[in-house]
């Protein structure tokens, strides 16, 4: 596990991070850790049209087939085909149920911004 980071973010912009503020707290990463197979294969069967539109509507992404591939305490991953995508939560989940209320969250989030209706 890394002690801290070293972030250049741009001219005069150097700063030390600390190992608590890089890493998420283990016992909430290994539980999302356990939990994220079932969360994965959920999204990606039940909600696959939910994933289109946060990469459409969230992500300024174009296309369907969007998948989920992976979830962390401060998002998820997409990907379609060779393209990534990073959907960021608004506060850090620390379990399944965190992650599902962000989903939801971000579910509502992306169909105002939608042109179509919801199904």
């Amino acid at each position: 596990m890394p002690l801290r980071a070293h972030l250049v973010a741009g001219f005069g912009r150097i700063h030390w991070i600390d190992a608590a503020e890089l890493m998420p707290p283990p016992d909430q990463a290994a539980g999302l850790a356990v939990a994220e197979p079932g969360i994965l294969a959920h999204m990606n069967s039940d909600h696959a049209a939910t994933v289109d539109l946060y990469a459409q509507n969230l992500l300024g992404r174009s296309g369907t087939g969007w998948r989920v591939t992976g979830v962390d305490p401060d998002g998820a991953d997409l990907r379609r085909d060779a393209a990534i995508a990073r959907l960021e939560f608004d506060t850090p989940a620390a379990s399944a149920e965190d992650v599902r209320r962000e989903f939801v969250r971000l579910a509502a989030l992306a169909r105002g911004k939608s042109s179509d209706p919801p199904s």
